[in-house]
């Protein structure tokens, strides 16, 4: 969030990533010893969990646009996506019927898509005209209810100057967590990668 916007426009022939998933991972504990290694004391642990991409609960909303006010038509890319929408206002739902496990779900996963969203105008503006993006993600299920993610994101991204040519599912999807599989069942999730090209 804070490198991308520094790197040159229409620079790259090509983009691959995988980046956190919306999986409530806190990735600053699942590395905390590399980055102990590396000098990274409990405060800048704190700091740096603030500053990745929101993928846990922990996460506090960011003011996207005073981060870069470019971002504008990302955020109104998210904003205008319905299964999104529609998904975030199920979780506000739940939250307000007391029904979730931690309260922290519905701003994480908001926060998730519309960061990823800015993450993936950046990515836009710095490819060359027709290069690929490749993008591995997994769908998530919260409360019940599935997260395409590998959908929304493509949907945000068509509207980013990119194009959808296919999205690969992986063999192997992923099961849902112990919490979810009690409640509402097994279900399994698809784990994809994403192939966009730059208009």
């Amino acid at each position: 969030m804070e490198i991308l916007p520094t790197l040159s426009d229409d620079a790259y022939d090509a983009i691959m990533t995988s980046p956190p998933y919306c999986n409530r991972y806190d990735y600053t504990r699942t590395y905390a010893l590399e980055l102990a290694l590396l000098g990274a004391d409990e405060k800048q642990l704190s700091g740096l969990r603030q500053t990745m991409l929101s993928c846990t609960v922990e996460n506090r909303s960011k003011d996207l646009l005073q981060i870069n006010p470019r971002w504008s038509t990302a955020i109104a890319a998210a904003d205008h996506q319905p299964l999104l929408q529609a998904i975030l206002q199920y979780l506000d739902n739940q939250k307000a019927q007391g029904l979730l496990n931690n309260n922290g779900i519905p701003r994480m996963v908001r926060g998730y898509f519309y960061e990823m969203a800015c993450v993936i105008a950046e990515c836009a503006r710095m490819l060359k005209p027709n290069a690929p993006l490749f993008m591995v993600n997994d769908n998530v299920r919260y409360a019940g209810a599935s997260i395409s993610v590998d959908l929304i994101l493509s949907a945000i991204a068509e509207k980013l100057d990119l194009r959808v040519e296919q999205i690969l599912i992986l063999p192997n999807g992923k099961g849902n967590s112990s919490q979810q599989m009690g409640e509402h069942g097994r279900e399994e999730l698809r784990k994809c990668i994403c192939v966009w090209e730059k208009c």
